[in-house]
Order: structure tokens, then sequence, then C-alpha cells
């Protein structure tokens, strides 16, 4: 069972990308090996939010929504972290723009769409990044999203959940599942982070 911290994880992206994997070519495999593993869970197409942060954790939950969508699942999206997004996030929002059953939300829309429940809600916010306390709006979002009905993934980690120490914020998404790429992190062992991923599944991204 390979562990790797935050920083070996980018040592070993940066790798990968000297070997000519490059980083949207790494974002496209973790998009895709999340999305396929969930519809096989969840074979019937439904409704998914995807709430996505300004990086490539935002970026991995973008390829998600464009794969589901390409199956007949209706995807929602919401930018956590305000609408400037990292250059390949930005890239994967494009793909999105005017596809069928894809609608970007509002802060204004998204209580409501809430109360109409979600088959699946995914959590790409922060993943490996995060450490200290959860800003103060992300912190209320995440509240809002574990009243919420509707299966919970979370890419690499649930928000709030520091990747090497394992401690959480107290209001760290709670996940159902998590999907984590290349290796495990020594959040995903610890007893917290264990309760707060849920199910963790490792999946091959392409990189050693």
């Amino acid at each position: 069972m390979k562990t790797y911290t935050a920083a070996q994880m980018r040592q070993h992206e940066q790798e990968a990308a000297a070997r000519g994997t490059g980083f949207a070519q790494l974002m496209e495999n973790a998009g895709r090996a999340a999305a396929a593993d969930l519809m096989r869970r969840l074979p019937a197409p439904g409704r998914a939010l995807f709430v996505c942060g300004k990086g490539n954790n935002g970026g991995d939950a973008l390829v998600m929504a464009r794969l589901m969508q390409a199956q007949g699942w209706r995807a929602d999206i919401f930018f956590a972290a305000g609408e400037k997004l990292s250059e390949l996030a930005e890239a994967n929002r494009q793909r999105l723009s005017g596809l069928s059953g894809v609608e970007f939300v509002g802060a204004g829309e998204l209580e409501g769409r809430l109360k109409n429940g979600y088959t699946v809600i995914t959590d790409g916010i922060f993943g490996t990044g995060f450490a200290g306390t959860l800003p103060a709006d992300i912190a209320s979002l995440c509240r809002r999203l574990n009243r919420a009905e509707g299966f919970k993934t979370a890419l690499d980690l649930p928000t709030g959940l520091d990747c090497d120490s394992g401690t959480a914020d107290p209001d760290t998404f709670r996940a159902d599942l998590t999907y984590t790429f290349a290796a495990y992190k020594p959040a995903h062992h610890s007893a917290e982070g264990g309760k707060l991923c849920g199910e963790t599944v490792c999946l091959d991204i392409g990189i050693d």
C-alpha cells in the first residue's frame, strides 16, 4: 500500500510529467478513473453536484462532470473559491461550456438545489492542498453540504482534512467514498481521517 505525503505526491507528479505524462493528462486520468468507478457503483444516471475549488482538485471534478454528462447525468457545478481558476481547471471548464445538462450554479441558487436533493455530491475543493483552519465561507459551505441528501464523494481528501497530519477542521466535508490518486495519503490511515473519508479507493492515474 503506497502512501505519499503532499510533498511526495507533488514530486511524483513532476516525475511523471518529465517522462511525458503531462499535468493535463494526469487530470484527465484522475477524473476519468473516478467517474468510471462511480458510474459502476451508480449505473442509473441521476443528478450530480460538483463543488470545485480553483486548482487541480477542482479540475479533476470538472473532468468527472464532463464524462458523467456524456453518460446521461445532469451535472451542476459550483465554484467554491471564486471563478478565477488555474489554467488546467479553466481549460476543463471551457470543455463543459454549452453541453446539455450541465449548469454552472451561482451562490444564490445553491441552497434551493441542495434542498431538492442530489444523487451524488462531489467535493473537489482543496484535496491535498489544505492545512490549518477552513476559511469561514468554505466551512459554512461544508456544513450545508454535510446536511444535504445524496451520496457524498471526495477527491483525494475531504475538504478540511490535513493530508499529512490527519487532523481535521470541525466542519470537514464528510464523505461516503473518497477517491485518492496514485497512492494513499497519511490522513487516510488516521482514525479521524478514516471516519471522514468513508470508503477510500486508490486509483491508478499513471504515476509510480
